[in-house]
């Protein structure tokens, strides 16, 4: 071989090298792209991941987690596919949410890049931090009308049980006491009143006594009571039992009925504020209290307005 030829040949070589080199990296482009990193909670982020191929013989494997650290993904769609200018493009939309107040992470994902006869690629998606918060408190410092606290009076009935039990057990015995008493601790059916479910729960709440806010076990009762007549209410409307769901599982069901991320925020603030005063031994004062107790209300009355099941 002459020294002409094996130049040519050296050149050959480089070339076809560096067209493969060049595809390698085509197939190596990726992009993503959020909607927003400031939200409140409930609102929806949409997530885009644009990866560009040399060619469509190229299969791609998003390896997507099926749950994400304070974040809940509510839809993810197929991939849907174009030519680009230079290429071919793959797409893939995600939409999520979360109900956890602070500031977060999205993790990265691993993303595989593999074709026929050819090596897979192993490529990462881009992590972006994610701020959620709360709807701003109200600083403009009106005053509004509250219903004051109603005096209850409490009548100690100690002895007046003591003396119809007594009698009871003489004159019929142990068997009709206890099924007298099977009767009485038989709970009220769910589903089964004669007054509406908003009825039900505007006399519920209308009914709850303000707790002394240096006494954290009242203070508890009222949080599990306001939390309580909220989920009985929504169980109603929606002719099922919720009482035993979280309350991610609560608030999920709710965006589905409600397109306004404000009656979904204050909900989640309900459950948060009940859930920080059972566990996390948070002791709000009084005003705190009032206030809960007039934004279940109010979640309520507008609940009653929007849905109609």
């Amino acid at each position: 071989m002459t020294k002409k030829r094996l130049t040519y040949f050296f050149i050959l070589l480089l070339l076809l090298l560096w067209q493969d080199t060049t595809q390698t990296l085509q197939a190596q482009s990726i992009k993503t792209t959020i909607s927003s990193n400031n939200i409140l909670i409930g609102e929806q982020i949409r997530y885009e991941i644009i990866i560009q191929l040399a060619s469509d013989e190229y299969k791609v494997d998003f390896g997507i987690p099926d749950s994400i650290p304070h974040f809940d993904i509510i839809h993810q769609q197929q991939y849907d596919t174009a030519n680009g200018n230079v290429g071919y493009l793959l797409r893939q939309h995600i939409l999520l949410t979360s109900f956890d107040s602070g500031v977060w992470k999205f993790p990265a994902f691993p993303i595989t890049v593999s074709a026929p006869n050819k090596a897979s690629m192993q490529l990462l998606s881009d992590s972006f931090m994610v701020q959620v918060g709360y709807l701003p408190a109200d600083s403009t410092g009106q005053l509004r009308d509250i219903k004051p606290v109603m005096e209850v009076f409490v009548v100690n009935r100690t002895w007046v049980f003591i003396g119809i039990a007594f009698i009871v057990t003489l004159l019929l015995g142990i068997v009709l006491y206890r099924f007298l008493k099977k009767q009485f601790s038989k709970p009220t059916p769910l589903f089964k009143n004669s007054v509406s479910a908003y009825a039900e729960a505007m006399q519920s709440l209308k009914e709850l006594q303000m707790p002394n806010a240096r006494d954290a076990a009242s203070v508890k009762v009222l949080y599990s009571s306001l939390t309580y007549i909220f989920k009985k209410y929504y169980s109603r409307k929606n002719n099922r039992n919720l009482l035993s769901k979280t309350s991610g599982e609560v608030l999920l069901l709710l965006q589905t009925q409600v397109s306004s991320t404000n009656l979904v925020a204050k909900a989640a603030q309900l459950m948060r504020s009940s859930d920080a005063v059972k566990f996390a031994k948070y002791l709000p004062d009084d005003i705190e209290n009032e206030q809960m107790l007039e934004l279940t209300k109010l979640l309520i009355s507008e609940l009653e307005k929007r849905i109609q099941i």
